[in-house]
């Protein structure tokens, strides 16, 4: 009885690891082994999405992030796991599997798969060193020339390895492909105010929301062209409350002049304030900017000086 109680465990065990694809894999391969033919081989680059070791999604999804430059080198990561290393030199097969895309793609979040006009792959064979655990393929990517208006990505399959486990979880990939122009960035708000009024001339009073900006959440600016970025988080005197008709608010950038031309694909009478400064400067990294909407009703008037201090992520 003890001998056919340990088969049916045995067997259920087996059963439950194919119903789940042997999900719970990072419970089995742990990074504190020995490696060997039980080491797990990954993409580097995936964030954990699962929960108690079980994927939420079909396919893990991370962004890369870069300059829009003419031609930029995107690195893929490939692991080996274990403390050790490989345990000789393994040979790994990287491939396209852009099924993985189109999978992930939604109405609210569309992706396009990467034109392979915009991109080569110069070799996607990989030697993991003895004694090593990563190795990287290089992605040239033509960033300049993207179509910012669509959100690219490329799917990466590890199609073989000469040592270890594939991944199931790890083994495929949707890498986003997010070309930064150089305005891009999170910036402070150094100072700043915003008036509303009821009627045109007419401030509102009383309001907790006219004021100074000084001090507000940073605010992203996030590329959407060549030369234009979407100005993300602002928010009313306070900080508290977000601004909000005026969806999709864009500042472009003159590259000669630095001189910007405000307007929201949210609220076509958003537009620069006649006679006041909408620039950039290069120097400091700074944004000044005054802009208003709604001018024959109940208009808004903004200014806001912004100055860069680092790179979102």
């Amino acid at each position: 009885m003890k001998i056919q109680s340990k088969l049916y465990t045995a067997i259920l065990a087996f059963g439950i690891c194919l119903f789940t694809s042997c999900a719970k894999e990072e419970n089995i391969f742990t990074d504190d082994g020995n490696g060997g033919e039980s080491a797990l081989v990954e993409l580097g680059d995936l964030p954990p999405t699962r929960t108690a070791g079980i994927p939420t999604v079909t396919y893990t999804t991370v962004t890369k992030s870069f300059d829009a430059a003419a031609e930029v080198d995107v690195p893929i990561t490939v692991n080996y796991t274990g403390v050790n290393g490989a345990p000789s030199d393994v040979t790994i097969q990287l491939g396209i599997f852009n099924d993985a895309v189109t999978s992930m793609s939604t109405t609210a979040a569309p992706l396009t798969i990467l034109p392979t006009s915009l991109y080569t792959i110069p070799n996607n064979t990989l030697i993991i060193p003895k004694g090593q655990k990563k190795a990287t393929m290089i992605v040239k990517v033509r960033a300049s020339a993207f179509n910012f208006a669509l959100t690219y990505a490329l799917g990466i399959k590890i199609l073989s390895s000469s040592a270890g486990i594939v991944s199931g979880n790890f083994g495929t990939g949707v890498f986003i492909m997010s070309a930064k122009n150089q305005w891009d960035g999170i910036y402070q708000v150094v100072s700043g105010q915003v008036t509303r009024f009821t009627a045109v001339g007419v401030v509102e009073n009383p309001s907790t929301l006219n004021g100074s900006l000084a001090g507000n959440p940073n605010i992203n600016l996030v590329t959407t062209g060549a030369n234009t970025v979407e100005v993300q988080n602002m928010r009313w005197f306070g900080g508290s409350s977000s601004v909000a008709g005026i969806d999709n608010t864009r500042a472009t950038i003159n590259t000669t002049t630095n001189a910007i031309t405000m307007n929201a694909l949210g609220n076509a009478t958003l537009a620069n304030r006649a006679g006041l400064v909408n620039a950039y400067d290069p120097a400091t990294r700074t944004f000044t900017l005054n802009f208003d909407w709604n001018q024959t009703t109940a208009p808004r008037q903004m200014n806001l000086v912004l100055k860069y201090i680092g790179p979102r992520p």
